[in-house]
C-alpha cells in the first residue's frame, strides 16, 4: 500500500489564502492516491477553510480516493467548526473516527 500523499497548511487559513488552499488541495487529488491533510501548524481558520476541506473531502469521495486529517482538528481549526456547527455532522471526519479512509 502506498503512503497518502500529505499537504501540510500552515499560519493562516482564511479567506486571503483560500485560494492557495484549494489550489493544493487540488494538485493532491490530481495524482489519484490517498491524501492526508495536516492542520496542526494552523494558526488562524475561517469557514472558507473549512468550507475548501470539504469540498476536497466531497471530490475525493467521488473519485474514490481516501482523505483524511493526519491528526484530529485542534487549536484555531477544532474553533471555527465549533462556532459553524460542523461537528454534530461531520465528527467522525474532523475527529479522525474514521480512519480507513486513508
Amino acid at each position: 500500500m502506498t503512503a497518502p500523499t500529505t499537504i501540510v497548511f500552515e499560519g493562516e487559513q482564511t479567506i486571503r489564502t483560500v485560494a492557495a488552499a484549494a489550489d493544493r488541495l487540488k494538485d493532491g487529488l490530481a495524482g489519484g492516491g490517498a491524501v492526508e491533510i495536516d492542520c496542526r501548524a494552523v494558526t488562524e481558520a475561517d469557514l472558507t477553510f473549512v468550507q475548501v476541506l470539504l469540498a476536497a473531502r466531497k471530490a475525493s469521495a467521488r473519485r474514490g480516493i481516501g482523505l483524511a486529517l493526519a491528526a484530529p482538528a485542534d487549536g484555531p481549526l477544532l474553533a471555527c467548526l465549533k462556532s459553524g456547527g460542523f461537528l454534530s455532522s461531520e465528527a467522525g471526519f474532523w475527529m479522525r473516527k474514521d480512519d480507513a479512509d486513508v
